[in-house]
């Protein structure tokens, strides 16, 4: 029999606390990647790196400001932000005329670990696995292992620096022998959510993002160079008593 969980790349970087009354609250941050997709500041992440935020603030190469939720989609783990800031830079969406195969390079860019504290993005190369999930979803597609903690909401890129999915989760395949406790890793991935799935969402909600062919082959440093300008760290600010 099959098992399978996934990791979803979140991480609560610290908390702080303030007592008065006998009244304590306390105030947890999480760090995630977003990217514009609109010259209006729409940014799209991931569903459960703003999930339960009373505040929430991006910052990119030149800018820091803040942003509130336009719409949520939980069962594939997407959210739309408007950021209080007109962008200049917006991501685009690849037109598919030349579809993803397995093997294909792909590149990364996100804000892992502390990056975000340097608001200095990190680039990683990886190679298309499946144009599915591990057990065949269609919303997803897999990756070779690349990601850390805080990648959640980024950019999948292909080598000419269009959008291909979002960054979501870590995966591992278990399988566990009937009779025995023992369970077995026997696949490691990184899934996306898939781009028919994110052009849907944006759809839906009437953004009109912009789409373009690849085909150029760029290092990942030259994607990382197109890209960046419009890939954002998404902080989340959590209160609670």
């Amino acid at each position: 029999m099959r098992h399978i969980y996934y990791k979803i790349a979140a991480i609560v970087l610290f908390y702080s606390g303030n007592t008065q009354a006998q009244t304590v609250k306390m105030i947890s941050y999480t760090s995630g990647t977003g990217f514009f997709v609109t010259h209006s500041g729409h940014v799209l992440t991931n569903n459960h790196v703003i999930a339960n935020c009373d505040k929430i603030s991006i910052h990119g190469d030149t800018m820091s400001t803040g942003a509130v939720i336009v719409a949520q989609d939980q069962e594939h783990d997407l959210a739309l932000l408007k950021a209080a800031f007109t962008s200049s830079n917006m991501a685009y969406f690849n037109s598919m005329k030349q579809p993803l195969n397995e093997g294909d390079p792909v590149v990364i860019i996100g804000y892992p670990g502390d990056s975000w504290r340097s608001h200095d993005p990190i680039v990683r190369s990886a190679k298309i696995i499946d144009m599915k999930g591990p057990t065949g979803e269609e919303k997803w597609l897999q990756f070779s292992d690349s990601v850390q903690h805080g990648n959640s909401g980024g950019p999948l890129l292909d080598s000419t620096g269009n959008v291909v999915g979002v960054v979501v989760a870590k995966t591992e395949l278990h399988i566990k022998q009937a009779g025995s406790d023992t369970q077995e890793i026997v696949k490691k991935s990184d899934v996306a959510i898939s781009l028919p799935v994110v052009k849907s969402f944006l759809e839906l909600n009437n953004i009109q993002y912009q789409t373009a062919d690849s085909g150029l082959y760029l290092l990942p440093d030259s994607v990382n160079d197109r890209a960046r300008p419009f890939i954002v760290n998404v902080h989340c600010r959590i209160a609670g008593q």
